[in-house]
């Protein structure tokens, strides 16, 4: 039997935890309000803040997220930045016990989208030199609350692995390492995958040996995946011992936009199910499970076989 690892994981899942609370009608009390505005001032000598109109946002980092962007400060005005550059803030707002940091964002000159500025790595500081350049300002002002109960982001991750396992395919574009004793038949059958990024088998007299993308040919549009020698060509001799083939590839739908919606919608109900119901036993009450066509039978359409 194979065996799978996951070598990258995903770097987002296939819902969000609004989308949870939305699902779950959790409301907002459960999350860190976003913060309130800065106070804003033209600070004093020549700086790096690019000429032209600059307003600010801020927000509360925890340890499972970050809020949306808090109220947007008063715009002040850089003229000349070689006599005043630099804009000095005050008054940031300081979070709950929860949060351990603050990121603060700007706008470029006359501009109106929020970008990173910096990031406070405490809950005390209140005030904040801006002395930067539009040029290196970095990531946009989130537009979602993430700071939500670290439960649903658990069950989020839990559920996504239990659909991956139900339809033997993987949901978020993600690199998997697949190993295999020996090359043990003609076919190898895999998970639906994008690419292949490498073969490597362990030969003979006991070296490492990558095998050269000619030497094999990838169903890549097929599920399950396939691969095989090429053309007149055989797989090689390997080394008795576990694990002497290592396939490497790329799997997954994408983004998260590109999760079909009937595994979307299946995660929605099974994370909502996990949440009204977090101990392994019911006690006093009769359940009914849905049938099996209704839940689990939604993910029917994207189930693959024969892996």
């Amino acid at each position: 039997m194979p065996s799978l690892v996951v070598y990258t994981p995903p770097a987002t899942e296939p819902v969000t935890v609004a989308e949870v609370m939305q699902r779950c009608r959790i409301d907002t009390v459960n999350q860190e309000p976003a913060p309130g505005a800065p106070s804003v001032a033209l600070g004093s000598g020549s700086g790096n803040v690019d000429n032209g109109a600059h307003r600010y946002r801020v927000t509360f980092v925890t340890a499972d997220g970050e809020t949306q962007g808090g109220d947007i400060s008063a715009a002040v005005t850089v003229s000349d930045k070689s006599v005043n550059g630099k804009i000095e803030l005050s008054g940031i707002p300081l979070g709950g016990s929860l949060v351990t940091a603050r990121k603060i964002y700007r706008t470029t000159a006359n501009g109106s989208a929020y970008l990173l500025l910096a990031t406070i790595a405490n809950n005390t500081a209140t005030t904040y030199t801006d002395n930067i350049a539009d040029i290196n300002l970095g990531a946009s002002v989130p537009s979602t609350n993430a700071t939500g109960d670290p439960e649903l982001r658990l069950l989020i991750s839990a559920v996504r692995q239990k659909a991956e396992s139900i339809l033997k395919r993987y949901l978020i574009t993600q690199t998997v390492d697949m190993y295999l004793d020996c090359f043990e038949s003609w076919e190898i059958r895999m998970p639906p995958l994008q690419s292949v990024t490498s073969i490597v088998y362990t030969d003979g007299n006991g070296i490492e040996q990558t095998l050269s993308a000619s030497d094999y040919q990838v169903d890549s549009v097929g599920a399950p995946a396939r691969i095989t020698p090429a053309y007149n060509k055989t797989w090689p001799e390997t080394r008795e011992q576990m694990n002497a083939v290592r396939i490497r590839f790329v799997a997954g739908y994408g983004t998260a936009a590109d999760v079909p919606e009937c595994v979307r919608d299946w995660m929605l109900k099974r994370i909502k199910h996990a949440y009204d119901n977090r101990d392994p036993v019911n006690v006093g009450n009769i359940v009914t499970e849905f049938p099996h066509s209704y839940v689990d039978g939604m993910l029917e359409p994207e189930r693959v076989y024969g892996v």
